[in-house]
Parts: structure tokens; C-alpha cells; sequence
């Protein structure tokens, strides 16, 4: 897969999946069980996203924050 994520946005959706996670937890279940679950399902892909540093949804429309390496 080509990467088309920089490091700071990767960075970005590790903490926000480590915070959806942790909500998970914190939380019972009992108390909106089913939007807690979609936050962990969220969670889940961004941490996908954060690891191979490749998003889908920037591919179909285009968008690079990759930094391009400059040719020696």
C-alpha cells in the first residue's frame, strides 16, 4: 500500500483511538452500549490507519499529507 499520511496525522488518529478506547472501557455498557461499540469499530480502523499509514477515504478523494522525499 502506498502511504499517503504524514506522521503527525498518523500520531494523530493513534491518540484519538487510544482516547475511544479508553471510553470503552471507562464506560459501562449498559449506557449507550451501542455508541460505544461504534466508537471501539472507529477506533479499530484508526488505529489500521495510524500503523500502515494508508487511508482510504484520502485516496478516493486525492488527498496526500505524505511529505514527498526529495531524489538524490
Amino acid at each position: 500500500m502506498v502511504k499517503n499520511q504524514s506522521d503527525k496525522d498518523r500520531i494523530i488518529r493513534a491518540v484519538i483511538a487510544v482516547i475511544l478506547i479508553g471510553a470503552y472501557f471507562a464506560m459501562p455498557t449498559s449506557i449507550n452500549g451501542t455508541i460505544i461499540t461504534a466508537g471501539l469499530v472507529v477506533a479499530g480502523v484508526l488505529i489500521f490507519n495510524a500503523v500502515s499509514g494508508t487511508c482510504m477515504i484520502y485516496r478516493a478523494f486525492g488527498i496526500n499529507t505524505c511529505p514527498i522525499k526529495d531524489s538524490e
